[in-house]
């Protein structure tokens, strides 16, 4: 099973948290880097646990506030010089929810799509409140390879990403505890699936109304094969190794 998504330098102990995850049976974890200080001690660790532990970088658009443009630039090159150790370019999108920098987020968003095609990888898409303006974007630069990471949007825009043909959707553990998630993993082909936990956030284990932050674990994309698998018809067992087949595939490793 792979976790295509979550983030190992906020949690408290990544070493156990790998080993634990290697007892679990797990067969790679995909660590997101959203902020450029975290680079260089993702790298490392992805070094370490070569062929088990892989990574993405990009720049959430929640920290457009706390970098210069020139500081952006200097981690699109650091990027480009360490592209080797990355799988894919991400976490990277829009988010619109109480956001006042919306033109900012376009243009950053736009420099990450060219770097990804620029380095011929995918992209993986943070989206909140803002899908008609990134879905714009990346068709206006044909962008073929596609990760809709923590996927909630509308059925209407599940319906437009689906008819590209290497656009994929990858459900968190939310999928675990609301009925907008489940109703969507509902109409998505399991051939464009892809499974994350974006831990260590939306830990499905965490009784309802109490903070979901901070204890969530890779191996806990168990939890959302167990729903999923209820709602398509099939094992647990067959829905963790149909999404982990989609991610060798998407992110080119095996």
């Amino acid at each position: 099973m792979i976790d295509v998504h979550c983030h190992l330098e906020y949690m408290d102990d990544p070493e156990r948290v790998v080993a634990e995850a290697r007892a679990k049976k797990m067969t790679a974890i995909i660590t997101s880097v959203p902020d450029p200080k975290d680079v260089s001690k993702t790298i490392e660790l992805q070094h370490k646990h070569e062929h088990f532990v892989y990574a993405c970088a990009g720049f959430h658009p929640h920290h457009i506030p706390d970098y210069s443009p020139t500081e952006i630039e200097k981690h699109i090159q650091t990027i480009r010089d360490n592209r080797y150790d990355f799988v894919a370019i991400g976490e990277v999108g829009l988010d619109y929810k109480d956001a006042t920098d919306q033109i900012r987020q376009q243009e950053v968003f736009a420099q990450f799509i060219d770097l990804a095609l620029e380095l011929d990888m995918p992209i993986v898409v943070h989206c909140r409140d803002a899908f008609p303006d990134a879905l714009k974007l990346l068709v206006e630069k044909n962008v073929r390879h596609v990760i809709f990471h923590c996927f909630s949007g509308s059925e209407g825009v599940l319906e437009y990403i689906l008819k590209q043909p290497e656009w994929f959707v990858s459900f968190a553990t939310n999928v675990c505890y609301t009925k907008k998630h489940p109703r969507l993993a509902a109409l998505v082909p399991l051939n464009r699936m892809l499974l994350e936990t974006d831990a260590p956030w939306l830990d499905p284990d965490v009784p309802e109304g109490q903070e979901r932050g901070l204890t969530n674990r890779p191996w806990k994309i168990e939890r959302s094969a167990e729903v999923i698998a209820k709602i398509k018809g099939f094992s647990k067992e067959e829905i963790l190794s149909m999404t982990a087949e989609n991610a060798r595939r998407i992110f080119k490793f095996v």
